[in-house]
């Protein structure tokens, strides 16, 4: 939670996070499908209940958060995109439960909603067609603007390395938007001059933006 207050502090026009489900169906806010890595837990996140993962220290005191607490945090503050986890491991109901809850906070129309897993998007598309959404990829198609119709998504989000300014003009000339990731260094910062997605998604906001606006 406190890298998405500063987040918010440093005028991002978005925060991100990835979600799971616990083993008592509740959506937490966790990036790897194991805790070894960044809690002092061990084994899958789906294993654990939600009050035994926010028992967790996650770094400096920090705990892992349910989805709730983020969009609460989000809402009328900054944009939300929620990385729904269904690869490799398959959570069965995750997009109904996200679907109930941002319903119920109001948040449809806040956020929006990606994943590796196209099939999920699409899902996510017949459910609830107010929501904006997006399909990730790691490597460059030959065809982006046909997986975004079949994705029903709104967004194509690749790797910056993954991208050139062809995709670019294929997935505009299809209605969409290109949102490109990590852009992390000099070598990210200067490709995205060059091909102009629309937005950005970086761990470090504050140097990024300053080195995409000198």
């Amino acid at each position: 939670m406190r890298s998405f207050r500063s987040a918010i502090q440093a005028g991002c026009d978005l925060i991100e996070c990835d979600v799971h489900l616990s083993s008592d169906g509740r959506l937490v806010v966790i990036h790897d499908h194991t805790l070894e890595r960044t809690t002092n837990g061990e084994g899958l996140v789906r294993d654990h209940t939600a009050a035994e993962l926010m028992k967790l220290d996650a770094g400096e005191g920090e705990r892992i958060p349910l989805l709730h607490d983020v969009i609460e945090l989000a809402l009328g503050k900054v944009g939300l995109v929620i990385e729904i986890k269904q690869l490799p491991i398959v959570y069965p109901g995750l997009e109904e439960k996200l679907v109930n809850m941002l319903r119920q906070l109001g948040a449809v129309q806040e956020c929006a909603v990606v994943s590796f897993h196209h099939p999920a998007i699409r899902k996510l598309r017949d459910m609830e067609p107010r929501l904006q959404l997006g399909i990730l990829e790691g490597a460059r198609p030959m065809d982006p603007a046909r997986m975004l119709r079949e994705a029903g998504a709104d967004v194509f989000s690749p790797h910056w390395g993954a991208m050139d300014r062809e995709l670019v003009e294929q997935v505009h000339a299809a209605g969409g938007a290109v949102g490109v990731w990590p852009v992390d260094d000099d070598a990210a910062v200067a490709w995205c001059r060059l091909c102009r997605p629309d937005s950005i998604f970086t761990n470090r906001p504050v140097e990024v933006g300053q080195a995409l606006r000198s």
